[in-house]
């Protein structure tokens, strides 16, 4: 004999309960039918449930979910993504579509920081003061394309984060070549008529640094500059240990020094001990000469020596390479 399907809906106090919901007419087509009935986002309760609470609760909770979903599904089909709306998934940084300008600097800087995940200190000093200092459209040597420059400083940090700033190579279509840590920047015409090398100037918080020279190799940038590999030869050095140079950054020369027809390039100053130095090798910041008590400084060092280090354009890598072995020539510390 044959349920009446009906009476085998739950009141609230049916305890079979547990058994209704493993059973089979828990399915979709049951609900639909002998529950209720659905007209698009609207429903009509069928007269089972009206006359049962505990099945008018559990009704209404499917509802819920299933309408929300159905809104859900909708809203995310017709979402558009618009430059205000940066995903934190996002790779692109679609600021580069409002080049030259930056409507919004605040915005600008909050998306570099996020589509790049770019670490810093953050300080009521920081957020007050920090810039672009620079967006540009640029060439660089080893490419034709076009990209664009960005340099984002954010002025105060700890002294691991010294420089304080980023720079950031992207293609034109707001994709990311490379990020830099430099002190300083600057576009170098090497060879005439040619696109020029980005140079960035790296240095501690100390003050000990060097240079690097990049060009675009296999869309990406290559450093082509030997001297500062593994922080080798310093080119600049502002540190007060025992020397410094003078200028702090040595200045740079663009020659042909061995006249291969290929511009070479060199570095050229002074180092300026600012300690002195017995015969023992030993470094002494004064001395008693005839008599006289003698105090070695900036001000008045010990010894100034002129320096200059040239790197040869190699043909065969593309590189700069060192002519000679400087530690050793003008007795370098390591």
């Amino acid at each position: 004999m044959k349920k009446n399907r009906q009476k085998s809906i739950l009141t609230s106090d049916d305890s079979t309960y547990p058994t209704f919901l493993d059973s089979r007419r828990r399915s979709w087509d049951f609900y639909s039918k002998d529950i209720f009935m659905v007209r698009g986002p609207h429903f009509r309760l069928s007269q089972t449930l009206t006359n049962h609470p505990m099945k008018t609760l559990l009704t209404l909770t499917i509802l819920t979910f299933t309408t929300f979903a159905c809104s859900n599904k909708q809203g995310a089909k017709d979402e558009k993504l618009t430059m205000t709306d940066t995903p934190l998934t996002d790779t692109v940084f679609r600021h580069v579509a409002e080049f030259p300008t930056i409507k919004d600097t605040a915005k600008f800087i909050a998306d570099l920081r996020q589509v790049f995940r770019l670490a810093l200190d953050e300080s009521p000093e920081q957020k007050a003061n920090q810039a672009i200092t620079a967006f540009q459209k640029v060439k660089i040597y080893g490419s034709d394309n076009d990209y664009f420059f960005i340099e984002y400083d954010y002025k105060v940090g700890s002294g691991a984060a010294f420089p304080y700033k980023y720079q950031l190579l992207l293609t034109t279509k707001g994709q990311l070549v490379r990020t830099l840590r430099g002190q300083r920047h600057e576009f170098v015409e090497i060879f005439k008529n040619q696109n020029p090398f980005l140079m960035a100037v790296n240095a501690t918080s100390k003050g000990n640094g060097g240079h690097e020279l990049y060009k675009i190799s296999a869309d990406t940038l290559e450093n082509v500059y030997e001297g500062y590999f593994d922080h080798d030869l310093r080119t600049y050095d502002a540190h007060e240990d025992n020397a410094i140079y003078e200028p702090n950054e040595l200045i740079l020369k663009v020659n042909d020094f061995n006249n291969d027809g290929f511009n070479d390039m060199s570095f050229k100053g002074k180092i300026v001990y600012i300690q002195g130095q017995t015969n023992n090798g030993e470094w002494i910041d004064k001395e008693t000469i005839n008599g006289k008590e003698v105090s070695y400084s900036i001000d008045n060092p010990f010894k100034k020596i002129p320096v200059e280090f040239v790197f040869l354009y190699d043909k065969q890598t593309g590189h700069f390479k060192a002519k000679e072995n400087y530690k050793e020539k003008y007795g370098l510390e390591e």
